[in-house]
């Protein structure tokens, strides 16, 4: 399936992004309360984009299911992952209401335009292509860490907030946008099959550089009013 294809290209990127010093730190059950800070304030605004980007999924939506789907998106974008920043502010014991208002940092400048970028010039499945990476990254990351995870580790709420469901499958809305995918695959030219998956990886990458723009806090160079 063309799903799979595409998992299997993005596998380098997955391991890099699993090794990774933060991610690496969650598994240890400890990261720098700075780097989750920035984590925090940088994943708001890039959710706040997300849920945009599902809008402009469910203006380009022909059926009522998939126009109920991306509400649903939306929805999750905007509030429900509130949670899994509140976790990560009690570890780092800071308060979420001061930290979700933040100007976007480059690498959030950059990937949110990637996405945007798609929602304009693509139809569904260049927007089901840019989007999967971050909660099918997020999927996986924790599947891999709760294997390891000690039992008093503090992440562990967090940790399980992106499992998925109890079978351990992923969540639903990734089975679904990956179903997009391969429903669409077989009428789908070589080329076409190619922009979709350079998106697709794309975004893992940029996934992975966003882990490293919290866990070095890199921000803009220059500071301006």
């Amino acid at each position: 399936m063309f799903s799979e294809e595409i998992k299997q290209a993005a596998q380098p990127i997955l391991h890099d992004i699993q090794q990774h010093p933060f991610v690496q730190g969650i598994q240890a059950g400890k990261v720098p309360s700075t780097a989750l800070a920035v984590y925090v304030e940088q994943d708001t605004c890039f959710l706040n984009a997300f849920a945009k980007v599902f809008a402009g999924a469910l203006v380009k939506s022909q059926t009522t299911e998939r126009m109920r789907f991306f509400s649903e998106q939306i929805q999750y974008s905007l509030a429900d992952e509130s949670a899994a920043h509140q976790i990560l502010c009690d570890i780092a014991g800071i308060e979420l209401t001061e930290h979700q208002h933040a100007e976007p940092r480059p690498l959030t400048a950059l990937y949110t335009e990637h996405l945007f970028t798609a929602v304009r010039e693509g139809d569904l499945l260049d927007i089901a292509a840019v989007v999967l990476p971050c909660p099918w990254t997020y999927n996986e990351i924790s599947r891999a860490i709760v294997e390891n995870a000690a039992p008093d580790n503090p992440f562990l709420s967090w940790i399980e907030f992106y499992q998925g469901d109890e079978e351990g499958t992923g969540d639903d809305s990734v089975t679904q946008l990956f179903a997009m995918l391969d429903e669409a695959a077989p009428k789908l030219s070589a080329q076409r099959k190619e922009e979709i998956t350079h998106r697709f990886l794309r975004s893992c990458e940029l996934e992975y550089d966003f882990w490293e723009q919290a866990y070095s806090q890199k921000d803009w160079k220059y500071q301006w009013k």
